[in-house]
């Protein structure tokens, strides 16, 4: 594997390591006596250290060096990392994604805040080193430290591993772990003692024995090559043999081998750095049985599977279209019914199997928001609880990714304007001195809703209307439901904030993510209470590349409404139709009022003018409000793969795509922000 290739998956790894640390010292934060997140982190930080040191990224290798010295202290340690030290915990991961990109780019220099932050680190240890009472030193400390009573450095002891079998524990299986580490260890950041220490994680240390050359002439010593030949370890454990080896998982193949020891059969399963496993056989036995490694996951190129899922959907196209072929429906015969349905079923169970690999939990998304809260939080000086709910939600793997931004802003937006500004102002309204900020997720029908909910002050109705009355965006002759008040917040640069933060203002910056939101057709709703809280709802479908619409037909042409959009669809009484001027159309629909909006006229199409109450009017709500379009004639409700226009066709307004059809006739399918 080439260099270059490396390099890519070491980036791709150290990305997802430094999300987790950030997401790990957060959840430490809220449970200081938790161990095993600190070891988490420790573990986060050491495997990018070794890393950073393989591929000469001077300058990330110190920082986490040091930073990784601090980690392994508290480890360690029975002091408890204080709210100070997790704020330096935090901005050094902060520091630790901007120097990636410094020597990912190969910039010049360091990030800012690089050395103030390492600083900060460096004094952690010296203050917190000074408040504990100083150890004795003694040549036993290292024995002690392993737990291992027969630390020999030298291989005067003969190995009996007749003696270790007694000294297991229940369940504990023993492992014979070899290192030969090459003379450049050091220079990659590794030692023998550390792999000493991070093995007490998975199992307990029985006994090692030290190959160690013998050194007479001094001069010639160099302290910075690895001059010990081979190291052997006994360790008892409970984990697998797997486990045992992911402690070196950043050596070469050559340096290490763990092997599983059997006490009967004298059965020895032999690991080496992600080989194979063999197991050989007690001694009568004339063959050895080989068993490979199994793995539970697998990492596929994410243009891979978008190309496996343009397949599927061409697949589902075709086998529409065999469904409904004239010729083949004439063919009387069950054998070639029985096939048809039975090609059917399959095909949907494929679309269905392809789908869900794209679909992911939402929990990794939600997660990186504690952060976006916790910042905030202390930005502001508010004291602020973040509640996450519904985290196994899974959804389409694209949505995720574009749905981070609007999330970051509007959960801001929460803390900043929606949180009363201070616990007093939240004591007088009766209520707790935190404030809350609910971040939820689940199914409902088709789609998926994500909801950020507070429990502030909620929008100011009148202040919101009266501010859009000043810009020009409303009239005052416009009768507005609530929902269409609250949606001006929505508009370019519309703010009512008295003050402009430079953390977030209710309304600055909310156009963008109400696009980014249209972006993956989705819809963003909003509802508040004043005094009580603000509730903004992101709507979505289940995936980005097959919708739920409605097929209708207009001027013998076929379209696809989006259900997304759709209420309801009826036809009128003819005393529930009304013309203003002689032109305008309105259809009174319970007690609202309507502005119908015909489909061919909108479209420009060869069209005749029936008259409303004999065609068909679906109900469609969008940001402007809701209004009916007429149609000749309802054809179903229908899934279809969505192709995109090419960029001839891109900017046709009212049109957002194509679908082939299972007769093999292209249908449009309608932007409905664009029809009225």
């Amino acid at each position: 594997m080439s260099k270059e290739k490396l390099k890519q998956i070491f980036i791709e790894e150290a990305t997802e390591i430094i999300e987790k640390m950030d997401i790990d010292i957060l959840n430490f934060e809220e449970s200081p006596s938790d161990k095993g997140l600190l070891n988490e982190i420790f573990r986060g930080v050491h495997t990018l250290k070794g890393s950073a040191n393989a591929f000469n990224f001077s300058r990330l290798g110190e920082f986490v060096h040091h930073f990784e010295d601090v980690l392994d202290f508290f480890r360690s340690s029975d002091v408890a990392p204080n709210a100070s030290h997790v704020d330096v915990f935090l901005e050094g991961v902060t520091v630790i994604k901007e120097t990636l990109v410094y020597e990912v780019e190969d910039q010049s220099g360091t990030p800012n805040g690089y050395e103030a932050c390492l600083e900060k680190i460096r004094n952690i240890i010296l203050h917190v080193k000074s408040q504990e009472e100083p150890k004795s030193v003694t040549s036993n400390d290292l024995a002690l430290e392993f737990g291992n009573d027969d630390f020999e450095m030298t291989p005067q002891k003969k190995e009996n591993e007749e003696e270790f079998f007694s000294a297991l524990q229940k369940d504990e299986k023993l492992f014979k772990i070899t290192l030969k580490l090459d003379t450049d260890i050091y220079l990659r950041g590794f030692d023998h003692f550390l792999f000493f220490k991070n093995l007490l994680h998975v199992g307990r240390i029985l006994s090692s024995f030290w190959q160690i050359p013998q050194c007479d002439d001094l001069e010639s010593f160099n302290a910075e090559n690895n001059e010990i030949k081979e190291v052997t370890v006994y360790l008892a454990s409970l984990k697998m043999v797997e486990d045992i080896a992911d402690v070196f998982a950043f050596l070469e193949t050559e340096e290490f081998e763990v092997m599983l020891v059997s006490p009967h059969q004298k059965e020895v399963e032999v690991f080496k750095n992600e080989e194979k496993i063999e197991v050989k056989e007690e001694i009568k036995e004339e063959k050895s049985k080989t068993v490979v490694a199994q793995k539970s996951f697998l990492k596929i190129d994410s243009q891979k599977l978008d190309e496996l899922f343009d397949s599927i959907g061409e697949l589902v196209i075709a086998q529409n279209y065999l469904g409904e072929n004239s010729k083949i429906k004439a063919v009387k015969d069950a054998e070639v019914t029985k096939t048809i349905e039975n090609l059917s079923k399959i095909t949907k169970l494929i679309q269905n199997r392809v789908m869900g690999l794209r679909m992911i939990p939402i929990r990794d998304t939600f997660e990186k928001m504690k952060r976006v809260a916790r910042d905030s939080s202390k930005k502001v000086n508010k004291p602020i609880h973040l509640v996450l709910e519904g985290e196994d939600t899974e959804i389409d793997k694209t949505m995720v990714e574009a749905l981070s931004d609007p999330l970051i802003h509007i959960i801001r937006n929460s803390i900043d304007h929606g949180i009363e500004s201070t616990p007093a102002d939240r004591l007088k309204a009766g209520k707790e001195e935190e404030g809350v900020v609910t971040l939820s997720a689940y199914h409902k029908g088709g789609n998926i809703i994500i909801e950020v909910r507070d429990d502030g002050r909620g929008i100011n109705k009148q202040k919101v209307y009266q501010k859009a009355l000043e810009r020009g965006i409303i009239n005052a002759s416009d009768e507005l439901s609530d929902a269409q008040v609250y949606g001006l917040i929505m508009q370019p640069g519309f703010s009512t904030a008295d003050t402009i933060s430079d953390l977030s203002g209710r309304g600055v910056g909310l156009d963008v993510v109400r696009n980014a939101i249209e972006g993956v057709r989705g819809k963003i709703d909003i509802v508040s209470a004043e005094g009580k809280g603000s509730t903004f709802s992101i709507v979505l479908p289940l995936t980005l590349a097959i919708i739920d619409g409605m097929i209708v037909r207009c001027s013998d042409k076929i379209y696809i409404i989006p259900t997304l959009s759709i209420i309801e669809s009826f036809r009128p009484q003819q005393e529930s139709v009304h013309i203003a001027g002689g032109k305008e159309e309105f259809v009174q629909l319970r007690s609202e009022l309507l502005p119908i909006i015909r489909l061919a006229r909108a479209l420009e199409l060869e069209h005749t003018s029936p008259n409303p109450w004999e065609s068909t009017l679906v109900c469609i709500e969008n940001d402007k409000g809701k209004f009916a379009l007429l149609v000749d004639e309802l054809v179903g409700r229908q899934q279809v793969v969505i192709k995109t226009l090419g960029k001839f066709f891109a900017k046709t307004e009212g049109v957002s795509g194509g679908a082939v059809m299972g007769n093999g006739e292209v249908a449009l399918i309608l932007n409905v922000e664009e029809l009225y």
